[in-house]
């Protein structure tokens, strides 16, 4: 199966519409991680399956979703509830709780995977506002590719290219 995860793109509208563009027919679902700032009704979310985001607050978005795709429990959240910047052990434990196979976040704007007791956790990165040692990309989002015994995640970047050094293979 393959999911694309996008985050905190704050108001870019033209660079959700250009990942559905060129990637909807090519992935099974596509989700937004919070800080979209922009209508659920938009156009350019429409293809997104969204959460909201620390500066969503007045938007209608949930403030989390646990999505079962396939054999997937994806966790979707924004992250800043749970203290995303200084580690992610709170989310772990929500992760646990949950029973999530995949536990997806934004907010940091700073790319992020790793695979802990059988659950991959990514956070996408910006698509806009990027930070950290990837912001000269100008913007990340991710697909991840699931099978039974491994978790692949590619890193892309706003010209829709795959980032050759941003490719992870996790075992499960």
């Amino acid at each position: 199966m393959k999911l694309l995860f996008a985050s905190d793109n704050h108001g870019d509208a033209a660079i959700l519409r250009k990942i559905a563009d060129t990637f909807a027919n090519d992935v099974d679902a596509m989700y937004h991680c919070g800080d979209s700032t922009m209508q659920p009704d938009d156009p350019a979310m429409a293809p997104f399956t969204g959460i909201k985001g620390n500066n969503d607050w007045h938007l209608d978005y949930p403030q989390e979703l646990l999505v079962k795709k396939g054999d997937e429990r994806i966790f979707l959240t924004h992250g800043d509830r749970y203290g995303v910047y200084y580690g992610i052990g709170q989310l772990e434990n929500e992760a646990t709780r949950r029973k999530a196979t995949i536990v997806a976040f934004g907010h940091t704007h700073q790319l992020l995977s790793g695979m802990r007791h059988g659950t991959l956790f990514i956070n996408p990165g910006s698509t806009s506002l990027p930070r950290g040692e990837y912001a000269k990309l100008g913007g990340t989002f991710a697909i991840v590719t699931t099978a039974p015994h491994q978790v692949d995640v590619q890193y892309y970047d706003r010209q829709m290219n795959a980032v050759d050094n941003l490719h992870y293979s996790f075992p499960r």
